[in-house]
């Protein structure tokens, strides 16, 4: 599993992951992912490169969500490859955070 980090405008950050979000995935990434999401108040998460999105993977984005919910900002998911829409869908994950297919729409979800 991949991690790279990208600033945005203001003070958010894009995170773009490619790999394996499976269990072994997402342990590999969750200490820099966590960080982002507590440090950052807007954070946009490019899925666009993951090709397995496993429970674990769906847990650690979760966590991730709430914690930016925590301080009043906000994760959005970006660009999710169709299987991986599809686990985000039957995990009801549209109903925390916003999954939009370009970045502009992820920049406006940012409000």
């Amino acid at each position: 599993m991949d991690i790279r980090f990208e600033d945005l405008p203001g003070q958010g950050s894009k995170v773009v992951l490619s790999g394996r979000l499976d269990s072994s995935g997402a342990i590999e990434i969750e200490l820099p992912f966590n960080a982002v999401a507590t440090e950052k108040r807007a954070v946009v998460v490019d899925l666009s490169g993951v090709t397995i999105l496993s429970s674990s993977g769906v847990r650690l984005l979760l966590v991730g969500a709430k914690l930016c919910a925590a301080k009043g900002g906000k994760l959005v998911i970006l660009c999710p490859q169709a299987d991986v829409a599809k686990v985000l869908r039957i995990a009801r994950f549209d109903a925390l955070a916003p999954i939009v297919t370009s970045e502009s729409a992820a920049l406006t979800a940012l409000g």
